[in-house]
């Protein structure tokens, strides 16, 4: 870790920005009731019913949890025998190689049973989910999707926008041609805090391809300010500088950017957080909420706009963003500098991220354990508004900069919903059973078979409240395609029969 020393806590003035994320005002939170499903799994917890039941206790605890799901009668695997050697049958030999190239569904993977191909439907159904399709286990979609497969953030620059392009091949070279021996310090605030970075830069000659103005659009017309070319000296302790900023900016941002603090997404976040400070847990569910609010809250950092605070500007006066820019009175960074920073956030940092949480989270749903269930709820939840974010910012990008489409990189916005989706998936295939979030559900089957305290219950029993209150708003924001909107994709945990849907 890097000294303290570079992260430093500074009365500044409040950062604005121009464009924030629509954020959502919660309603009061109504009483509320749970169900309880015909089956109860031995293995998870999952919903049947439809959300409803009278009024329950009102407030949320002090930390929460919450979590619900449809019906799905699914029964789940044996423990796997001994290792099997090939197959001496030719044909189902070619049917294993096939079902290596395409995967193999959600269904079948989980309970590790053949995943036959349909010959006469390439792309649809397997064959093994066509022999349940009348019964209630045929209500869940065939669908061949793998949780690795996730995208969690934009991958770069906007093509046609990039700061540089002396880093396409995503290998952070050195500059090697200073116009400068002098080190200048600067402060770096993203706004989300009154925490900044302190690092040490210097002036650069510029190489073709690199950017050194700042645009914007105004009412159909390209604005541009000029910016002095200044870069990062060294990339490896801004890195650590970044990494120690992360952790310690995160508790506060989830009060800039969650809403109401009695709403359920910031009571969600603060869950969530408090069952990773909790000594008690896990130390699998400890690393896996590490690593979820550690790759969430540097998701944030790339997609806000960061600027320059404290008394070195690098020679750049506090009007030099003009009132027509969506970020007047700010002192933005140099381009280069931006995108390596953009280089060390995205691909030194929430690269291993994302492939460390991925994996953790497969593998925590593979074994479906009752323990789990609170801890992959919340994880589910904070990956699927971070969908809703990063949709967000990447209209928000378009619009700043006057395009004639809705998203900025619309190709990678599909990939963003499909995660969405894949995430619904096997989380709405997972709990089956019982729907914590039902009025049928009672408090015995959340301790007995979540293992949920008093406080944990309440929270279930104030997040059915409000899913239940706002079910008519979630609706109309699906049905609208409001796919930036913060609830979009986090609604959908509440659906009691869930089908993934086409966005984009």
């Amino acid at each position: 870790m890097i000294p303290s020393q570079h992260l430093m806590t500074q009365n500044l003035a409040p950062v604005g920005y121009g464009s924030d994320a629509n954020l959502v005002s919660s309603a009061a939170l109504p009483p509320h009731g749970l169900v309880t499903a015909e089956d109860i799994s031995p293995y998870c917890m999952a919903p049947t019913g439809q959300l409803g039941g009278d009024a329950m206790q009102g407030g949320w605890p002090e930390v929460h949890l919450l979590d619900q799901q449809p019906n799905f009668e699914i029964i789940l695997p044996n423990q796997r025998g001994g290792k099997r050697g090939p197959f001496k049958d030719p044909s189902l030999r070619e049917q294993t190689a096939q079902t290596r190239k395409i995967g193999s569904c959600i269904r079948c993977r989980m309970q590790r049973i053949r995943c036959e191909n349909n010959p006469d439907e390439e792309g649809g159904p397997c064959l093994t989910c066509k022999k349940v399709s009348n019964s209630r286990a045929g209500r869940f979609p065939c669908l061949r999707y793998k949780i690795t497969d996730i995208r969690l953030f934009k991958p770069g620059q906007v093509p046609g926008y990039e700061w540089t392009r002396r880093w396409n091949n995503n290998i952070s070279d050195p500059i090697q041609n200073w116009a400068s021996d002098e080190l200048k310090t600067i402060y770096i605030s993203d706004g989300l805090s009154n925490k900044c970075v302190k690092i040490e830069v210097r002036q650069f000659i510029p190489q073709t391809g690199d950017k050194l103005e700042r645009t914007w659009d105004y009412r159909g017309t390209k604005r541009s300010v000029s910016i002095p070319p200044y870069a990062l000296v060294n990339l490896e302790v801004v890195k650590e500088a970044y990494q120690d900023h992360i952790r310690d900016s995160m508790k506060d941002a989830f009060g800039r950017l969650l809403g109401p603090r009695n709403g359920l997404l910031f009571k969600t976040y603060e869950r969530a957080w408090h069952i990773y400070q909790d000594q008690s847990t896990s130390p699998e569910c400890h690393e896996l909420l590490h690593q979820t609010l550690m790759l969430w809250m540097s998701v944030r950092l790339t997609t806000r706009s960061s600027f320059i605070v404290g008394n070195e500007t690098l020679g750049m006066r506090r009007d030099i963003l003009d009132a027509t820019s969506p970020n007047h009175g700010m002192i933005p960074l140099p381009p280069v500098l931006g995108a390596q920073l953009d280089l060390i956030l995205i691909h030194h940092i929430q690269t291993r991220l994302r492939r460390e949480l991925l994996d953790k989270l497969q593998k925590m749903m593979s074994k479906n354990k009752q323990s789990t269930w609170l801890v992959t709820y919340l994880v589910v939840f904070i990956l699927l508004h971070n969908t809703a974010l990063i949709t967000a910012h990447d209209a928000g990008y378009a619009k700043k900069h006057g395009m004639k489409r809705r998203f900025a990189r619309e190709e990678k916005v599909k990939e963003y919903h499909l995660g969405a989706n894949i995430l619904l998936a096997h989380f709405h295939y997972c709990n089956k059973g019982i729907y914590p979030f039902s009025e049928d559900c009672k408090d015995q089957d959340l301790r007995t078979l979540a293992g949920l305290d008093e406080e944990k219950i309440k929270f279930v029993h104030t997040t059915t409240s409000y899913a239940r209150r706002n079910r008519p708003e979630w609706e109309e924001i699906r049905q609208a395609g409001a796919y930036e909107h913060d609830y979009f994709f986090v609604s959908q945990l509440f659906e009691a029969n869930w089908q993934p849907r086409t966005t984009i």
